[in-house]
């Protein structure tokens, strides 16, 4: 079985909207187990926290929730409390370039940073989209909180996959997923740099299509305990379900 570490579901940029039962018919084509739900596409971020804790309490063995936090809101602490305090969220999601800061230059990300360390969840971040969300500006976040765990999603994407594996091969507390990353030499870059250990599948459904975020897999000569790893086992761990 697969574990997808980073979906979303509600309305997509050419407006279908995609429901949860979307999700789980997804899951079910391609042998997936579980999938990181969050929800991107709005604009209070409580109200979209509120639908992906309901996808988890109607099927908890199948969707894990991910609390998306706008640090620029002025009761982010409370509402990283409030998800992480609730059952089946076991992770947090930061999207800088959707809610228009430098995470880098933030003042009021640390101290959020700060108080989801204590529940020891996963903190994924969108990465490879200048000039908001570049993976060395979430280093230097990950580089000032070495207990919290990052997991930076792409890989830093199109533009910035060689860069993102070089700013985070030094950093021992951060993942990469492989969600959108279509660059065979970034990902080969990964395996050798970062090793298996710390890369994660994630498809980021439905943005992007599950088949083809699995298949591109094949071009790689992974043996069973490496693919083992990267499709299931480090979710799992992250998710504290292992």
């Amino acid at each position: 079985m697969i574990n997808d570490f980073h979906v979303h579901m509600g309305k997509s940029s050419r407006g279908t909207n995609y429901t949860v039962d979307d999700l789980l018919r997804s899951m079910d084509r391609f042998d997936i187990e579980r999938s990181g739900l969050s929800i991107l596409n709005g604009v209070l971020t409580p109200e979209l926290n509120d639908r992906v804790m309901q996808a988890v309490k109607d099927h908890p063995d199948r969707i894990v929730g991910f609390g998306y936090i706008n640090p620029r809101e002025p009761h982010a602490i409370d509402e990283v409390r409030r998800c992480l305090d609730t059952p089946g969220m076991r992770g947090i999601k930061f999207h800088s370039w959707k809610h228009g800061y430098f995470p880098d230059n933030n003042t009021a990300l640390d101290g959020i940073v700060e108080a989801i360390e204590p529940y020891g969840v996963p903190i994924l971040c969108h990465t490879g989209t200048a000039p908001l969300s570049l993976p060395q500006q979430w280093a230097a976040i990950a580089k000032r909180h070495p207990k919290a765990t990052f997991v930076f999603a792409h890989i830093g994407y199109l533009d910035f996959g060689y860069g993102c594996v070089e700013c985070v091969k030094d950093l021992p507390n951060v993942y990469v997923d492989t969600a959108g990353q279509v660059e065979i030499p970034v990902i080969e870059k990964a395996l050798d740099e970062l090793g298996p250990d710390r890369i994660i599948f994630a498809t980021d459904w439905p943005y992007k299509y599950p088949g083809s975020e699995i298949v591109k897999f094949d071009h790689y000569e992974l043996d069973d305990a490496a693919r083992d790893k990267i499709f299931r086992t480090n979710a799992l761990k992250l998710w504290k379900l292992l």
